[in-house]
């Protein structure tokens, strides 16, 4: 029987305030990118610290708190199990690292369902899609950013695994083990997010292995 597998693609960043998205080129050209980055409104761009904040005790998001079905494996029955499980397991990451919870928002579940949808389908596995879709471009498409007038962030982390590699547990804890999906995990500034989650592995990617491909989605707007 061939060993489980689990692979991540390098996690995207993006912000920016909406006059200088369409204007530069860093967020297209760094899709691949551990880095995060900050566009100020002359647009330009530098890189973004993160700042280690003081863990916070308690709450219903602590780090002790427990996460039902973090060791399913994805099957077209239990999906929304996933999502709450990988949801559940991203929150208590964020509450061991002193930040506040991230709210599931529906816009960016339509994003990060329908690119996990078209990589499961289509047979690939990347930030871009085929007809050249960037996360932004997605995550603005299902209308999450909206007007001309309003400030936000945008991340995007992806992975597929195989077998037990593919349960919330271990997606999580390889994105935790990667410093850019880990960026976008603990960065203080989103507030919203989605999980994308399909149980249909192409061959080329699980060679006939069970598995699922996750995309999970982050943003926030009106940044200041």
């Amino acid at each position: 029987m061939a060993r489980p597998r689990v692979l991540l693609l390098a996690a995207l960043t993006a912000i920016c305030t909406a006059a200088s998205a369409a204007s530069s080129p860093a967020l297209g050209a760094r899709a691949h990118s551990h880095s995060s980055w900050h566009c100020a409104k002359a647009g330009s761009c530098k890189r973004s610290a993160h700042h280690k904040r003081s863990p916070r005790r308690g709450g219903a998001t602590g780090h002790g708190r427990r996460c039902p079905h973090a060791t399913l494996v994805p099957d077209r029955w239990n999906l929304e199990l996933i999502r709450s499980a990988t949801l559940c397991l991203v929150n208590r990451e964020r509450a061991a690292h002193g930040e506040r919870p991230l709210d599931q928002n529906r816009r960016l579940q339509r994003a990060a369902q329908g690119h996990t949808e078209s990589m499961a389908l289509r047979g690939y596995f990347n930030h871009i899609g085929p007809l050249g879709g960037t996360p932004l471009s997605r995550i603005r498409a299902a209308g999450y950013i909206y007007g001309s007038h309003v400030s936000y962030a945008v991340g995007e982390n992806i992975a597929w695994g195989t077998r037990s590699l593919a349960t919330p547990r271990a997606i999580v804890a390889a994105w935790m083990a990667s410093p850019g999906h880990r960026a976008n995990i603990l960065d203080g500034r989103f507030r919203d997010t989605a999980i994308g989650v399909c149980s249909q592995l192409p061959y080329s990617l699980g060679h006939g292995q069970p598995g699922a491909i996750y995309t999970q989605d982050f943003g926030a707007r009106a940044i200041d």
